[in-house]
């Protein structure tokens, strides 16, 4: 047996069909029946909220635009803020170690230098700069 078969047929047999009929067709007649006002006052009337409506939803819209807008640029700055924050604190960090860097070559210079004076001193005072060319014989 097939149950979807026998619920569908049971769900919409043909009285299902003109009760709805019946029934939609009591519902229009109450409506024009018990209408308040005329149909020309009624479309008129849908018509004008319609605009009013329309218009309402439009200045809203534009509201949450410029409120977008405005949280859009406050974020665009605060976000600028920390990067540029993170730039010269990097930037720092590397001045920082460039000069560290730098100090210890020229401690570790000043370390070799005085090192190699005092295993010969007779070297230390050599140049290997000349202000002279060499003459080559």
């Amino acid at each position: 047996m097939n149950t979807y078969s026998e619920s569908f047929d049971s769900n919409y047999a043909p009285g299902t069909w003109s009760a709805f009929v019946i029934g939609a067709a009591i519902g229009a007649a109450a409506a024009l029946i018990l209408a308040p006002t005329s149909g020309r006052d009624t479309r008129a009337y849908l018509r004008r909220r319609g605009n009013e409506l329309g218009h309402d939803a439009m200045e809203r819209g534009r509201e949450l635009s410029r409120d977008a807008m405005e949280v859009g640029r406050e974020t665009l700055r605060t976000q600028s803020e920390r990067v540029k924050s993170a730039v010269a604190a990097g930037w720092d960090r590397a001045g920082n170690a460039i000069s560290h860097a730098r100090e210890e070559g020229e401690a570790a210079y000043r370390e070799a230098r005085e090192s190699f004076q005092q295993s010969d001193p007779g070297m230390a005072r050599t140049s290997y700069r000349t202000d002279s060319p060499r003459s080559v014989e």
